[in-house]
C-alpha cells in the first residue's frame, strides 16, 4: 500500500500538470490598453498585466538541451463565445509568448489539432520568436451554417514535428435564427384578445426588446429622426478601439468644430467613421455621415501611414494611427466636415453591441475620461446620434 506522504505528493504532481494547460474550456485574461511610445497612443490589440500571464506547461527539450515551450497571454481578437452569422468569416489572433529556452526555429507551426476546424487551414507559420518574447499569430476562419457552439483547439509544433506548449482554442456561437416559429400553427382561433398593441413588434416579427445599456440614447433617435427600427438580436460585447475627431480645428468658436468618431470592432475587424456631427462641446450629438470600411491594418505596416506623415497637423491635434490612420488617410476623411482630426489618441474600449432594422446601437466603455458613450447608427440612411454621460 502506498504510504499516505507519496500519495499526496503525487496528487499534488497531478493537480499542478492539470492546473497548467490552457486546455479548452479555461477562462482566457482580457487584454487592457498598453501605450505606444512613439505616439502615445492604444493599441486595440494589448497586452494584460504580467501577473495575468498563466503558469506554463511542461517544457518539451529541444536541439542541444534547451527547452521549448509557450503560454498563452491574451485574445487578441474574437472572445470565447462571440457570435458570429453563419458563414460570416472572421479572424482568430492569439497572443503567445516564448516561455521555453529554445528560439522557436523558422519552420515552427501553429497547427489545429481537434474540435471544429472552421474552414480554417491546417497550419499558420509563427516565425522565429526568442525567448521571452510574444508573438500574434491569426488564423482566417469561417463560421459553419448552422446554429450551436464551436471549438477549435490549436497547438505549437516545432520543425521537425513535435508539439509544445499551451494548446489554445477558438470559441464561437452561431445564433439560432430569429423569426423562425418554434411550434406547429394552431388552426384553431382562441377567440382570446391580444394585449399586444397593433404594429408592435414582437420576437415572432423577429424583434427583441432593447437592451437596458442603449436607453440614454433613445431620445435622441426620436430627436434627430435616426430611424433604427426594433432591435433584431441580443446584445453582446467585443473588444474594440475608440477615438473622438473635431473639424475646423482652427476655429475658436466651439460650435463651429464639428464632433466626429472612428469605431473598431475586433470580432469583424470593421472600422465604422462617423462624421458631420454637431457642436463639439455638448454631451449629445448627431450626424448626417456614416461610412463603414474594412481594416486592412496589420503589424507589418508603418503607424503612421506614409502618405499622411508629412502633413502639416493643426495645433493642439494629432495625426490618427493604425487601421483609424490607414482608414483616415486613404479615404481624406479630415476633409468636407466628414471625421476631422483627433485631440487624443484612439483607446482600447469594450463595445457593447445590438442589431437593430436599420443599424446598430453601441455602448462604448472603457474610455479614460469617465465617460460611456452610447450610439445609434442608421447604416441604412448614413446617420448617427450618440449621448455621453459619467455613470
Amino acid at each position: 500500500m502506498m504510504k499516505r506522504s507519496a500519495l499526496v505528493t503525487t496528487l499534488i504532481g497531478l493537480m499542478i500538470i492539470v492546473m497548467a494547460c490552457n486546455l479548452p474550456g479555461q477562462p482566457t485574461a482580457p487584454p487592457t490598453a498598453t501605450a505606444v511610445p512613439e505616439t502615445g497612443a492604444v493599441t486595440p490589440s494589448p497586452l494584460p498585466p504580467e501577473a495575468a500571464s498563466p503558469t506554463p506547461v511542461p517544457s518539451v527539450t529541444g536541439e542541444g538541451g534547451c527547452t521549448l515551450n509557450s503560454a498563452f497571454v491574451a485574445d487578441v481578437t474574437v472572445p470565447d463565445n462571440t457570435p458570429f452569422p453563419p458563414n460570416a468569416s472572421f479572424t482568430k489572433t492569439w497572443r503567445l509568448r516564448n516561455t521555453g529556452t529554445c528560439t522557436w526555429q523558422p519552420g515552427t507551426l501553429l497547427v489545429f489539432v481537434s474540435g471544429d476546424a472552421m474552414g480554417g487551414p491546417p497550419s499558420v507559420p509563427v516565425g522565429v520568436v526568442a525567448p521571452g518574447a510574444t508573438v500574434d499569430v491569426s488564423v482566417n476562419l469561417t463560421a459553419p451554417a448552422s446554429p450551436g457552439t464551436y471549438r477549435g483547439n490549436w497547438q505549437l509544433q516545432a520543425p521537425d514535428g513535435t508539439l509544445f506548449g499551451s494548446v489554445v482554442y477558438v470559441q464561437i456561437v452561431v445564433p439560432q435564427p430569429t423569426g423562425q416559429p418554434t411550434g406547429q400553427p394552431t388552426e384553431q382561433p382562441t377567440g382570446e384578445p391580444t394585449e399586444t398593441p397593433t404594429g408592435a413588434p414582437t420576437e415572432e416579427s423577429g424583434c427583441v426588446d432593447l437592451d437596458p445599456a442603449m436607453e440614454p440614447v433613445t431620445s435622441w433617435v426620436e430627436t434627430y429622426d435616426v430611424e433604427m427600427g426594433c432591435p433584431t438580436a441580443e446584445a453582446f460585447t467585443v473588444y474594440g478601439a475608440f477615438q473622438e475627431f473635431e473639424t475646423h480645428p482652427g476655429n475658436p468658436n466651439p460650435d463651429a468644430r464639428l464632433r466626429g468618431y472612428m469605431i473598431w470592432r475586433s470580432d469583424v475587424k470593421k472600422i465604422y467613421a462617423l462624421g458631420v456631427g454637431s457642436a463639439s462641446y455638448l454631451t449629445a450629438h448627431n450626424g448626417r455621415w456614416l461610412a463603414l470600411y474594412d481594416d486592412l491594418w496589420d503589424e507589418s505596416q508603418p503607424v503612421v501611414h506614409p502618405d499622411c506623415a508629412d502633413m502639416d497637423v493643426p495645433e493642439g491635434y494629432q495625426l490618427p494611427v493604425r487601421g483609424f490612420g490607414k482608414v483616415w488617410c486613404e479615404n481624406e476623411l479630415w476633409e468636407d466636415d466628414r471625421v476631422g482630426w483627433p485631440k487624443n489618441p484612439e483607446w482600447g474600449v469594450t463595445l457593447r453591441i445590438q442589431p437593430a432594422e436599420h443599424g446598430l446601437y453601441v455602448e462604448v466603455t472603457g474610455m479614460p475620461n469617465g465617460y460611456t458613450y452610447v450610439l445609434a447608427l442608421n447604416l441604412d440612411a448614413g446617420k448617427w446620434t450618440s449621448m455621453m454621460y459619467k455613470p
